[in-house]
């Protein structure tokens, strides 16, 4: 069994991680990547719905 220390594996954290410790980085650091995928998402979502609405929109209310 591999007992050595690790570290986080962010560059700017580099916090020792404890031992037996199954990620690759520390709490912080997944956390703030967590926030940051769910930010991400919801703009995309955004992005799509408001296409969608537009190409709806269109064919519903054809230009007089």
């Amino acid at each position: 069994m591999n007992l050595e220390q690790k570290t986080c594996k962010n560059k700017n954290c580099q916090k020792v991680l404890p031992i037996g410790y199954k990620h690759r980085y520390c709490e912080a650091c997944r956390n703030v990547q967590i926030e940051n995928v769910k930010k991400g998402a919801k703009a995309v979502g955004g992005t799509i719905l408001s296409i969608g609405l537009l190409v709806v929109g269109g064919k519903n209310f054809p230009k007089k």
